[in-house]
């Protein structure tokens, strides 16, 4: 269940990064048959899409469809923004058990943390988080990411043309750009 292994392999990887190609890398790695995408009248305010492990195996989705399954709303996201949460969901294929959000309980809890002035993180937030920057970071291979950061502060490219080349959210591109991306990206790898 290598991270690093995965992030190796999107470094071979061209934008705009498929989908399919992080997926079937992700299943190889971590030894998962399948994962299905499954569309629902989630409120995009509350929650924008959720990972359920086949080992979640009392939740109706998984009963009904028998594998792991990427949650997304039928609506309320753009494209750009679907795919982006539907990678961040992915890389939750690399949690340990113990950080699944597998319960209404841990549900209630991630939502509350991940709120403003939240002073603790549990095991399942620190994973929300560690897997946003882990899309990220696969959505943008290395090569890419320095040549856009080199034709951005000279001006030939804004955020908005990075974002539709990498087609992420416009407002994560200034993220890929810094030391703090490093930082984090350098501790994912570890």
């Amino acid at each position: 269940m290598s991270y690093k292994d995965f992030y190796d392999h999107c470094q071979t990887l061209t934008p705009k990064v498929r989908r399919n190609d992080l997926m079937a890398k992700a299943l190889e790695i971590n030894g998962i048959p399948k994962i299905q995408t499954r569309k629902t009248d989630l409120n995009t305010k509350v929650c924008r899409g959720f990972y359920l492990s086949a080992r979640n195996i009392e939740h109706p989705f998984v009963k009904q469809h028998g594998c792991h399954l990427i949650v997304l709303p039928r609506e309320g996201l753009n494209v750009c923004e679907e795919r982006f949460v539907w990678v961040k969901e992915l890389m939750h294929v690399f949690d340990d058990p113990k950080e699944a959000t597998d319960t209404g309980e841990n549900f209630e809890r991630v939502l509350n943390e991940l709120q403003p002035g939240a002073m603790e993180r549990s095991l399942q937030t620190m994973s929300e988080i560690r897997s946003f920057w882990m899309a990220l970071a696969a959505l943008c291979p290395e090569s890419a990411r320095i040549q856009f950061e080199k034709d951005r502060s000279a001006g030939h490219v804004n955020d908005y043309g990075i974002a539709l080349k990498l087609r992420i959210p416009k407002q994560y591109v200034p993220l890929l750009f810094g030391d703090r991306f490093i930082n984090i990206r350098n501790q994912l790898l570890k």
